[in-house]
Parts: structure tokens; C-alpha cells; sequence
């Protein structure tokens, strides 16, 4: 039986607080990670560490998240990675925002962290195969 390879994970949040308490459930369910506090360097971020999700918040001093997806969706197109917005910017202009830059996924915060964990714990990495398939 063929094991499925752990899920990759970019972080990007400015507030110190929730990257860490998101790097640390990712982590701690077996993903691996990577963390980033400014929004210019997810573009090399993609690029290098190929991630399967990226968890972004929406309000980065230096980008916004708008933005980001607007770019990681032109320059991937399908073949992004997840885009989920993870964001104190809640109102349904933003939620709108969010949908026609490309993001997959809408989560305000607060959130419960148990919640995301679950819904990340269902995805299957790119390029993974079902268990058992040869």
C-alpha cells in the first residue's frame, strides 16, 4: 500500500500571534510548513517551496491578499495551489473581493482552529494518488 505524501502548507499572516498558532496545528497533524509575515515573498515561496494550500491573510501591510491571488491565479491558472483566506475582513464585500481574486476558501477570523484543521486534514496533496492505486 502506497502512503500519500503530507500536505504542504503556506502560512502567510503579518500578526506574529496567528502564524505561529497556525504553523504550529498544521505541524502538529503531520503537514509540512512554511511561514511567511510579508505578502511580497509568497510569489518565490510558491515557486520554490510548491505548496498544495496556502492559508493567506486577506490585510498585509506590504500586499494584499487580493492581490496575491489575483497573481497566483493568472500565473498557475488550475494548477494553483488551494488559495483559502484566513482574515479578520469578514463583510460580504470581502468575501466577494475574495472570490473573484481566486480564492477557493473563506475563513474570518476568529476561527475554530479545530475546524480548519478538519477541513485541511480532508484535502490530498497535488500529484498524490489515492491510496492502494498504482
Amino acid at each position: 500500500m502506497e502512503t500519500l505524501r503530507a500536505l504542504r502548507v503556506l502560512i502567510v499572516d503579518d500578526d506574529r500571534d496567528s502564524l505561529l498558532t497556525l504553523g504550529t496545528l498544521c505541524r502538529d497533524e503531520g503537514m509540512h510548513v512554511q511561514m511567511l509575515r510579508r505578502g511580497t515573498e509568497v510569489p518565490p515561496a510558491v515557486a520554490q517551496f510548491v505548496p498544495d494550500v496556502i492559508l493567506l491573510d486577506i490585510g498585509l501591510p506590504d500586499r494584499s491578499g487580493f492581490d496575491l491571488a489575483e497573481e497566483l491565479t493568472e500565473r498557475y491558472g488550475e494548477h494553483r495551489p488551494l488559495l483559502i483566506a484566513v482574515t479578520a475582513y469578514s463583510s460580504e464585500k470581502e468575501r466577494e473581493m475574495a472570490k473573484m481574486s481566486g480564492f477557493h476558501y473563506f475563513i474570518a477570523k476568529p476561527y475554530d482552529p479545530q475546524s480548519l484543521i478538519r477541513r485541511l486534514s480532508l484535502l490530498r496533496p497535488r500529484g498524490a494518488s489515492p491510496e492502494g492505486s498504482r
